[in-house]
């Protein structure tokens, strides 16, 4: 067994090494749908592709409206969204936010990283996990506001962080661009995004963020040690079987002796004639199981 164990971990290491484009997917065996959804040339479009693409367009059309105007229409605040029913918010934040030459950084990293989790987990998994990322700086926001602490949620940074968690925690030594293991880029991306929230005083974009690569760590292991196999929303609403408790064998003999034993009383007292087609059918089936018994 100890020799297994050990077979079993330098395979999965020696799996590691082949590199970041040719690794071998750690989910594959279970998860199918990590296929294109189509392409455009040679470009394959997955998931991530068109969310990324929808962020782009969001963030120009965010930055024709004007900094402030944008943030006042679409950036997460607590009381408008629960107070006032602006539900859209829970959403729209991705878009909002300042845009500058870090901007491209963390679009390239939410749809390299993002495409990458999408082939890892397969898209049904992926677009839960995506949710539960969406959702976690909303709920931190919302915790931190019913304490005291006002303040609105903005941007999409955590969102490609959590990303870069998520890859890193399935390959932690897949060496990434310059031969750095990911478990070092992981680290060197929430340390930089740590520094830039708190050099701001922003209290709440820190919380959420490590919020955030908090909960793509936990998931991602859970994942990978098999305590469960990830959300999705297909499984979620997809009808549950219904089962049905089945009398065992020896039940099941008993009553067909005991329909025997009727049919029998009814023979003896009125004769065979009076069977209907349905009692006489039932009579030759059970004829037929003693017959099959006796041969045993």
């Amino acid at each position: 067994m100890k020799a297994r164990r050990t077979l079993a971990h330098s395979t999965f290491a020696a799996r590691e090494e082949t590199g970041y484009f040719l690794r071998a997917m750690f989910f594959e065996n279970r998860f199918r749908d990590n296929q294109p959804l189509t392409r455009i040339g040679n470009l394959p479009v997955y998931g991530t592709t068109i969310i990324v693409a929808a962020l782009v367009i969001g963030l120009v059309v965010s930055a024709l409206f004007g900094g402030i105007t944008a943030l006042a229409m679409f950036a997460f605040v607590p009381e408008l969204f629960w107070q006032h029913g602006q539900v859209w918010r829970g959403l729209s934040y991705l878009i909002v936010g300042q845009v500058n030459f870090f901007t491209l950084f963390m679009l390239l990293f939410l749809y390299s990283f993002g495409r990458d989790c999408e082939q890892e987990l397969g898209r049904a998994r992926y677009f839960g996990f995506l949710a539960l990322l969406i959702a976690t700086p909303v709920v931190i926001v919302t915790l931190l506001w019913l304490a005291g602490f006002r303040g609105y949620l903005d941007g999409s940074m955590h969102l490609a962080i959590g990303l870069v968690i998520a890859f890193a925690t399935i390959y932690p030594n897949v060496e990434w661009r310059g031969g750095i293991p990911m478990k070092f880029v992981a680290l060197g991306c929430l340390f930089l995004a740590a520094v830039g929230h708190l050099s701001q005083g922003d209290q709440i974009g820190f919380a959420s963020t490590l919020a955030t690569c908090a909960v793509s760590f936990g998931y991602i292991r859970a994942m990978r040690a098999g305590t469960f196999e990830g959300f999705s929303m297909p499984a979620l609403f997809r009808r549950k079987p219904k089962f049905r408790v089945l009398p065992s064998p020896d039940a099941r003999e008993s009553e067909s002796a005991s329909d025997l034993d009727a049919l029998l009383d009814k023979i003896a007292k009125s004769g065979l004639a009076s069977l209907t087609a349905k009692e006489r059918a039932r009579l030759e089936a059970g004829r037929a199981e003693l017959l099959k018994k006796d041969q045993r």
